[in-house]
């Protein structure tokens, strides 16, 4: 529990210089639960569009040489 109460205070104390601002987000735009909850389809295909995510196919395409 000590290391907890010492990013509290730790945040806490941005907060109050006005270093961090902290902001409530709704469920539905928290993009953080596509990589942290298990999804319906529906819901992960939004949330994996939103962040842009890419298989990274594209990187390789045209880079790899096949031998002969």
């Amino acid at each position: 529990m000590k290391h907890i109460a010492i990013d509290l205070h730790f945040v806490r104390d941005f907060v109050q210089r006005g270093h961090l601002r902290v902001a409530h987000v709704h469920t539905d735009d928290q993009l953080a639960d596509l990589l942290t909850k298990p999804l319906a389809r529906s819901r992960f295909t939004l949330l994996h569009d939103k962040i842009h995510v890419a298989d990274g196919t594209s990187i390789l395409r045209g880079r790899i040489r096949k031998s002969t």
